[in-house]
């Protein structure tokens, strides 16, 4: 399912600590990575699909313009 980036943000930082390690097993378009980068988390996304994993790290390259809607 395709969540907005916002959301995925604010369940991140209710379940975790800067430094932590966020694990996505089914990473699709890679939403909870970049969510997880944007907060200063590491992750940890698994995927076998490569198109969607050519998507994740095209998305991962240009996460620097995605900013968190809520502080």
């Amino acid at each position: 399912a395709v969540f907005p980036t916002y959301i995925v943000q604010e369940l991140i930082k209710l379940l975790s600590r800067e430094g932590d390690i966020v694990l996505d097993p089914f990473c699709g378009s890679g939403t909870t990575c970049v969510a997880a980068k944007s907060l200063n988390r590491q992750f940890l996304g698994i995927e076998i699909n490569p198109e969607y994993v050519a998507l994740a790290k095209e998305r991962l390259a240009n996460s620097d313009l995605q900013l968190e809607l809520f502080v």
